[in-house]
């Protein structure tokens, strides 16, 4: 079912938002890398503090110039899918059929982050077992740290469930797939690019509602983060999200992703 212009219209393109915000940033920190020959053109005297300023915009800036970059590239890529250019699928639900993925999903990243929460907890409490029993004295403030990062991983994951699910309730779902990535319900998940691998794509019957699984992975600091989007077929549109599968999954040596054989 497809969603009518003006519904499109409306939705938003946040990414473009922060890639504004972070060129801000690059602006000021320019400002700040000049900070001394601005003071003294303008007669002020300025202390040393006024070069570890300069040192502090010329590292962030660097940083900020970066993230600048990939998120214009993101918005583009946003901006693009919300116009439809180059879409190998767009997909919208009834409110019937997106209550019942939001319930459903909602159920699921519940377990997901469930585990997880016991995981972290008892290798903390393993960890801090072992540090009390090696350093006897201080077992208490190794309780303490073990009890802290319970506490913290407990509202994490809470804050995480609560978060996806208001956005689910908030808004109805809109599916946009391209090659590089999916906007998904004003979600932004890109799988080309910046480190960025797709892994997996996967067709799931159920009895209900059958979903397309995307699972992507993303550089972290010492590993790859895996991330697995479950994106809720239509009715009447499975025959296109099984084509969609083979798609993704059809991959060159170069690792590009083919394009369909039909398009927007």
């Amino acid at each position: 079912m497809y969603g009518s212009g003006s519904q499109y219209e409306k939705i938003p393109n946040p990414v473009k938002h922060t890639a504004i915000i972070w060129w801000i940033i690059c602006g000021i920190c320019l400002i700040l890398i000049f900070s001394p020959a601005i003071f003294e053109l303008a007669a002020v005297e300025a202390g040393d503090w006024i070069f570890a300023l300069m040192f502090f915009a010329i590292v962030f800036g660097i940083t900020a110039f970066i993230v600048a970059i990939m998120y214009t590239k993101r918005a583009s890529l946003t901006g693009q899918m919300l116009q439809r250019n180059n879409l190998l699928a767009y997909w919208t639900y009834t409110t019937e059929q997106w209550n019942s993925y939001a319930v459903k999903e909602h159920e699921e990243n519940k377990r997901e982050k469930r585990n997880m929460f016991v995981l972290i907890s008892v290798i903390s409490i393993v960890i801090c077992a072992i540090l009390a029993l090696i350093i006897q004295d201080g077992w208490y403030i190794f309780l303490f740290v073990a009890l802290g990062i319970i506490v913290l991983m407990a509202f994490t994951a809470w804050l995480s469930v609560w978060t996806r699910y208001r956005q689910n309730q908030k808004y109805p779902g809109d599916t946009y797939i391209c090659a590089d990535g999916i906007y998904f319900n004003r979600e932004l998940h890109v799988w080309r690019g910046f480190g960025a691998i797709l892994e997996d794509v996967a067709y799931q019957q159920d009895a209900v509602q059958p979903q397309v699984l995307i699972t992507y992975s993303v550089l972290n600091r010492y590993n790859r983060q895996y991330v697995t989007i479950r994106v809720p077929v239509p009715r009447g549109r499975e025959n296109e999200a099984l084509n969609l599968v083979q798609v993704l999954r059809g991959q060159s040596s170069q690792g590009q992703i083919q394009q369909p054989p039909y398009g927007f």
